[in-house]
Order: C-alpha cells, then structure tokens, then sequence
C-alpha cells in the first residue's frame, strides 16, 4: 500500500473541536505525504454548506474549511476516473449479488479509489465497504501496527 485514503468521516472527526484521542494520535503519527482525500470528500463539505440557509452565519467560516483542506492536501485530491468508475460498477454489482442491497454510491466510489490508487482507506463506515475488495481501516477501533505501508 502507497498511503491512506481519508473518509469524510476520518476528516471530520480529525477537525473537530475535541477529535477522538486514538484517530487525532494516528493521524498525526504519519507522514502528510501518505495521505490523500478524494474530491468527492470536497463535493460532501460542499453539499453540506449549500444545505445551510444562505443567512447561515456559519457559511463563510465552513467554506475556508473547504479551502483549507483543498490546500493542505494540493496534489493528493484524488479524481473520480474512468477505472475508478468501472470499479465501482463492478464492486457495486458484486455486493448487490452478495448481499442483496446496492451499497451506498459514495462509500463504493471511495472504495474503488483506495483499490485503483493502492491505498488503505481509512473509515468508521467499515460496513459500507466490507464487500469491496478495498483494505479498510478503522482508524477508530483498528491497530495501525497491522497496516504496513
């Protein structure tokens, strides 16, 4: 594995007031070279913001988040390619088969990113993406020691 693919949850958490002890410890403990975000973690802060009434006094502070974070990983956004994409079909297809549910868009997308880009992706939805051939890891509960770059 090259480096870790974030979740938004991963993201989210790490930029909170008071981050989960244990995830704040890991990520600060590796290298801001091996880690990347894909754009469709942007598209969800963006989705989130254009939620809020536009009088929303939050608005302006949460979209230099977004920029922040577009800067910080500058270089380690990750697109949404044409190989991801039909890995994604095929993954969703095969979990639809396995478990009789289509798996969420998002999780599988960000699956098949992590398996294109040789990544783990670091998640708490491990459930969402347990069927997607991907190396998930549960930066919240897993032991980072079993995940050797």
């Amino acid at each position: 594995m090259n480096g870790w693919l974030l979740d938004t949850n991963v993201i989210s958490e790490v930029s909170g007031a008071k981050p989960d002890p244990k995830v704040a410890k890991w990520i600060e403990s590796l290298p801001e070279h091996n880690l990347y975000v894909s754009i469709l973690t942007i598209g969800e802060y963006q989705k989130g913001i254009h939620h809020l009434p536009l009088e929303d006094k939050r608005r302006p502070r949460l979209q230099r988040s977004i920029m922040a974070l577009e800067t910080r990983f500058s270089g380690r956004v990750l697109s949404v390619s044409d190989q991801i994409v039909l890995r994604w079909g095929a993954i969703s297809g095969e979990v639809k088969h396995l478990t009789g549910h289509s798996p969420s868009v998002i999780d599988t997308l960000l699956a098949a990113t992590a398996i294109e880009h040789d990544l783990y992706l670091a998640t708490r939805n491990v459930v969402d993406v347990a069927n997607s051939g991907a190396s998930v890891f549960n930066p919240w509960k897993d032991n980072p020691k079993q995940f050797a770059i």
